[in-house]
């Protein structure tokens, strides 16, 4: 199996195992049945993609009209933004090793690298502070060292 350590933009309109196997080397297995009910959910409320300024996402959102809608979900290593460009399914994967979150009152930013994403809550709703805690403690708690906070 390879690994990869930086985030990719793939097309998961047919999964294939080659795209399974690059998706759980970057941000690993997808979360238990038990684990989701310990977590109380592992998505996101509907996101609106605001600003992406980078170049594989403006040529993909290009010749599409409309609202572009994203959702994130959780996993052990990272998190996987799912959005739709007409009528494929696309995932921008980000391992928590490289991201960077910021929030302020209406919008989550995420950084890794050159890639660049605002997302504001869809349909005015407020930004869901549970998921937002769900998801910088789950990046805390990868990065924390193996023997504690204190070593």
């Amino acid at each position: 199996m390879i690994t990869y350590t930086y985030c990719m933009l793939l097309q998961v309109s047919y999964y294939t195992k080659e795209k399974k196997e690059i998706i759980n080397s970057l941000v690993g297995l997808p979360f238990s049945l038990l684990d989701r009910f310990k977590l109380r959910g592992i998505g996101s409320q509907r996101f609106i993609l605001q600003d992406c300024p980078n170049p594989e996402l403006t040529n993909l959102f290009e010749h599409q009209t409309g609202v572009r809608y994203c959702n994130i979900e959780l996993r052990p290593n990272g998190v996987i933004v799912w959005f739709r460009v007409k009528l494929d399914n696309w995932i921008l994967v980000l391992p928590y090793h490289k991201l960077t979150i910021f929030k302020d009152n209406k919008a989550l930013k995420l950084f890794l690298g050159k890639w660049k994403v605002t997302l504001i809550p869809a349909h005015g709703a407020k930004l869901n502070k549970l998921f937002v805690q769900k998801l910088i403690s789950q990046k805390a708690k990868l990065l924390e060292p193996q023997g504690g906070p204190l070593n």
